[in-house]
C-alpha cells in the first residue's frame, strides 16, 4: 500500500469520525425519544401524526425518527446538515439564539433550534403550503437533537467530534460517545441488547413530577427550543466535556457517571415532543369548521376568531344594536339556584326568548343555513357567528345566569383587593385580570396556553368527552346555564355581600372555577361550530337543523 493509499484511508477515517456530528443521539436514541413521546401524545395527536406518516411507518412515528439522519447526505437535502446542532463559543458554557443560530456561512436561524421554530410553524398554518409528512419527521428529530449535550457544544471541536478518545478498547470520538456509545454500552451491560427493555426502564422512571418539570418551561410560543439547548450545553460543560480531553481513554468512571444524564436526556426530549404536538394538535376546530369560519371572518382579523369575539359588547350600546343587550345574560328568581327556559328566557319587557340561551339557539340556527348555499343565506353570518362565539362565552359565565334582583351581582358593590368594583365585575375581569398579572407576568397568551395545557395532556383531559357530549344543542344549551347558576350560588354569591371586601381567599378558591369554565366554553363553542359548519351528515345535525 502506497503512501497516497494511506493518506486516502487516513481522510476516510477522519470523516467517519466527523459525520456522526449530524447524528444526533443515533438511531437508538431518536428511537427511545418517539417511542417515549407516542406514549405521551393525546388521541387527537395521535391521530394526527399517523394521518401524516409515510406508509411504510405504519403509524409507527418512532420508525421515521431517524429519517433526517438517512438523508442528509442526498443532494436533495443537503442544506438540511447544519439544522442538526449549535455551535457555541468555546467554554461559554451558554447559549444565546441571536449569537449562535447560523450556519458556517453566517445565514442566521440555521441551526437545530432555528428548525424546530421553522418545522412547528409549518406544522400550526391553517393552509396547508408545506410538506407537512416531512415536517413531522424534521421536527420529531431535531427535538431529539437539541437534548444531546454535544449538539449544543463548543464551536472549536464541533461539538466534540475533533476530541478522538477511546471508549474502552474502541477508537472514536468524543461525540459519538454521546450520541451512540453510552446508549450502546448501557444495552449490553444493564438491558440484554433490547432496546424495547430499555425504553420501559426509561418510561417506568417518568413520574408525573418530571412531566410537568420537564413541560413547564416559559414558552410564550407554542415551541421553546432555547431554554433546551441552554440545559444542553450546561449538561456538555459539566458532564460531556469534563474529564475528556484528546487521546482520554473513557471507562467505567465515565460510562456510570454519564448514563443517567443521557437516560434523563432521552425521557426529556420524549414528553416534550409529545407535550410539542398535543399543543400543535390540539385545534378543537375540524377542518371544515376552521376553513368556513375563516371564510365569514373580516379580513383585517387574519382569520383570528378571538380578535373580534368582544364585538357583541362593543356594539351593544349602538342604536342599531341596542336591541342584543338582553341577550348577554338570564336573570334567574332569587336564591332559587336554578333555571327553567321557559320561565327565565325572556328580557326585561316579557319578550320570550331574548335571553343568553335564545340568542345561542338562534345564531346556530342562523349559522346552519351556511352549508345549505347562498341562496339559503336568509341572515348575516359574519354577525352570527361573532354573536354565537361571544354567547357561547357569556353563557359559560356564572354571574350572567344570576339572581334578578341584583342584576347578577352588578348592584353588589364591594372592593377587590384594594379597588372599588362589583361582584359581576369580579367574575367578569377582576379574577382573570389577577391571575394573569400574579402567574402569568400580564400576559394573557400563556395564561390561555395553561388552560390549553389543562384540556389537552392535563387535570381536565379526561372530561373532553364528557363536555362535548350533545345530542340536543336545546337541551345542551339549558344543561350550560343551570351549570352557570349552580356555581353562582356555590362560588359567586357565597360569602359576599355589599361592602365586603374580596382578596386572597376569594381569589384562590374561585380561580380553578373560572379557568375551567373558560376551558368548557371553548371547547363547547367548536363543538358547535364544528357540526353546523363541518363536514356532519343531517342526521348527526338534526338538533341545528335550519329553520
Amino acid at each position: 500500500m502506497g503512501m497516497s493509499d494511506r493518506w486516502w484511508i487516513s481522510r476516510v477515517v477522519i470523516c467517519l469520525l466527523i459525520i456522526p456530528r449530524i447524528n444526533g443521539w443515533g438511531k437508538d436514541g431518536h428511537y427511545v425519544i418517539c417511542k417515549i413521546a407516542e406514549n405521551y401524545l393525546t388521541e387527537d395527536a395521535l391521530a394526527a401524526v399517523k394521518a401524516l406518516l409515510p406508509d411504510h411507518a405504519k403509524g409507527d412515528l418512532a420508525d421515521v425518527c431517524s429519517w433526517p439522519d438517512e438523508i442528509r447526505r442526498n443532494s436533495h437535502y443537503r442544506w438540511s446538515s447544519p439544522l442538526h446542532y449549535v455551535d457555541t463559543p468555546d467554554f461559554r458554557c451558554n447559549y444565546q439564539y441571536s449569537r449562535d443560530c447560523h450556519d458556517s456561512a453566517g445565514r442566521k436561524h440555521r441551526c437545530v433550534t432555528g428548525a424546530i421554530y421553522n418545522y412547528t410553524a409549518q406544522l400550526i398554518p391553517s393552509v396547508i403550503k408545506y410538506n407537512l409528512t416531512e415536517a413531522i419527521m424534521f421536527l420529531s428529530h431535531f427535538i431529539g437533537d437539541v437534548h444531546q449535550p454535544l449538539h449544543v457544544g463548543f464551536t472549536g471541536d464541533e461539538g466534540g467530534n475533533t476530541i478522538v478518545v477511546r471508549w474502552y478498547r474502541r477508537k472514536t470520538n468524543l461525540h459519538h460517545v454521546w450520541d451512540n456509545m453510552i446508549i450502546e454500552s448501557a444495552l449490553k451491560t444493564f438491558y440484554n441488547s433490547d432496546l424495547t427493555t430499555m425504553i420501559q426502564s426509561i418510561q417506568r422512571n417518568i413520574t408525573e413530577a418530571f412531566v410537568e418539570v420537564s413541560t413547564q418551561k416559559n414558552c410564550k410560543g407554542a415551541v421553546c427550543p432555547n431554554p433546551y439547548a441552554s440545559e444542553s450545553v450546561n449538561l456538555a460543560c459539566k458532564f460531556a466535556y469534563r474529564n475528556a480531553t484528546p487521546g482520554t481513554t473513557l471507562g467505567d468512571d465515565y460510562f456510570l457517571s454519564r448514563l443517567p444524564v443521557v437516560e434523563d436526556r432521552l425521557a426529556q426530549a420524549g414528553v416534550r415532543l409529545a407535550a410539542l404536538l398535543n399543543r400543535i394538535f390540539s385545534d378543537l376546530l375540524e377542518p371544515e369548521a376552521k376553513h368556513a369560519v375563516q371564510m365569514l371572518l373580516p379580513d383585517y382579523v387574519n382569520g383570528d376568531l378571538s380578535a373580534l369575539c368582544v364585538w357583541p359588547d362593543q356594539v351593544r350600546h349602538w342604536y342599531r344594536y341596542r336591541w342584543t343587550s338582553s341577550l348577554h345574560f338570564i336573570d334567574t328568581p332569587d336564591q332559587a339556584c336554578n333555571f327553567n327556559y321557559r320561565r327565565d328566557c325572556h328580557d326585561p319587557h316579557g319578550v320570550k326568548d331574548m335571553c343568553v340561551a335564545g340568542a345561542i339557539q338562534n345564531f346556530t340556527n342562523q349559522l346552519s343555513h351556511y352549508r345549505h348555499g347562498t341562496s339559503d343565506r336568509r341572515h348575516n353570518m359574519t354577525e352570527a357567528l361573532l354573536f354565537l362565539a361571544h354567547f357561547m362565552g357569556d353563557i359559560h359565565q356564572p354571574m350572567h345566569v344570576g339572581f334578578t334582583s341584583d342584576e347578577g351581582g352588578n348592584t353588589i358593590d364591594l372592593r377587590w383587593f384594594r379597588h372599588k368594583s362589583n361582584l359581576h365585575h369580579v367574575w367578569d375581569r377582576e379574577i382573570i385580570l389577577t391571575a394573569a398579572a400574579d402567574y402569568y407576568g400580564k400576559d394573557i397568551n400563556l395564561l390561555q396556553e395553561d388552560i390549553e395545557g389543562n384540556f389537552t395532556d392535563g387535570i381536565w383531559s379526561a372530561d373532553l368527552a364528557s363536555w362535548r357530549d350533545c345530542t340536543d344543542l336545546v337541551s345542551c344549551v339549558n344543561k350550560y346555564a343551570a351549570e352557570s347558576i349552580n356555581i353562582a350560588c356555590k362560588w359567586g354569591y357565597k360569602d359576599v355581600e355589599s361592602g365586603d371586601t374580596l382578596s386572597d381567599n376569594y381569589f384562590n378558591s374561585r380561580l380553578p372555577i373560572v379557568m375551567k369554565r373558560i376551558a368548557q366554553g371553548g371547547v363547547r363553542l367548536a363543538m358547535i361550530l364544528n357540526r353546523v359548519l363541518g363536514d356532519h351528515t343531517e342526521e348527526n345535525d338534526s338538533s341545528v337543523a335550519p329553520t
